[in-house]
């Protein structure tokens, strides 16, 4: 029987999704905390993978039990898995879909919300990048939508990676302002009409590679810190070079926020 579950988790002491040789992994402690509690073993198919240090919100992955479980029986095999798995992994909910279902495959598409703060702060710095420099929102936004379509996003990529293609098609990309924790003193002020110091910038595409939200947001602060103008952004992806395009931006404030599916799939 093979099943949906719904999971968030806190990537800061995991190297990523994916299982890896002697490195912890958040599907590496999926499968063993199941296979312990079931007695069988357990492979966990995920709708994609993060980088070492990003989190994710109600994730979605999928996995096969040799036999049908009743409604009661899964509400206690939440509660028995939390009770195994780490701290910074907490599983929601897990429910039957038909066997041809595939949590990676199905999606149709995913976002990523990326935090960033320009004034300096006690309680953001674990969830959010400190970018200590003045910057021009309406440009950002201006650049950014140029990477809105079916583009070539070789500029924006891990370099040799072993994908088929670079192409993906994006939907959304947009900055406002947004901050992962509302009690801070500068979330405070600009509620207050104070001067706007956290953005948040939500990406969605049908398919992300490696590395590519990461560089995307390097290369918008580029353009918002006046670095860059906004025709930039279309300039480093015609080029193809990931050499042309922003550095890199930290993982810790990267969190994919949102799994879609087809109308009367998913869970």
């Amino acid at each position: 029987m093979r099943y949906f579950i719904s999971l968030s988790y806190n990537g800061r002491t995991f190297n990523g999704w994916q299982v890896q040789p002697g490195q912890p992994s958040v599907q590496s402690e999926l499968e063993r905390a199941f296979s312990v509690y079931l007695g069988e073993k357990i492979d966990v198919t995920g709708a994609g993978r993060t980088d070492s240090g990003v989190h994710a919100i109600n994730y979605i992955a999928h996995l096969d039990i040799e036999r049908p479980l009743d409604p009661e029986e899964l509400t206690r095999l939440v509660y028995k898995i939390n009770a195994i798995l780490p701290p910074d992994i907490v599983l929601y909910k897990i429910c039957q879909v038909p066997a041809g279902s595939h949590a990676r495959y199905d999606a149709t598409g995913r976002t990523y919300n990326y935090y960033v703060h320009t004034r300096k702060d006690p309680f953001l710095g674990e969830y959010s990048y400190f970018f200590p420099y003045e910057i021009n929102l309406e440009k950002m936004n201006f650049a950014a939508k140029y990477l809105i379509g079916e583009k070539d996003f070789t500029s924006m990529s891990k370099l040799h990676t072993d994908v088929k293609t670079n192409i993906c098609t994006v939907s959304e990309a947009i900055w406002t302002p947004g901050a992962p924790l509302n009690f801070t003193s500068l979330c405070k002020e600009e509620s207050k009409g104070g001067e706007l110091t956290t953005l948040c910038f939500t990406i969605t595409a049908n398919r992300f590679l490696r590395n590519m939200v990461r560089a995307v947001v390097g290369s918008l602060l580029e353009v918002g810190r006046g670095r860059k103008e906004p025709i930039w952004i279309e300039e480093v992806l015609e080029k193809k070079n990931r050499c042309e395009a922003g550095s890199s931006v930290p993982a810790h404030p990267l969190f994919l926020t949102r799994i879609e599916y087809p109308e009367g799939e998913g869970i």
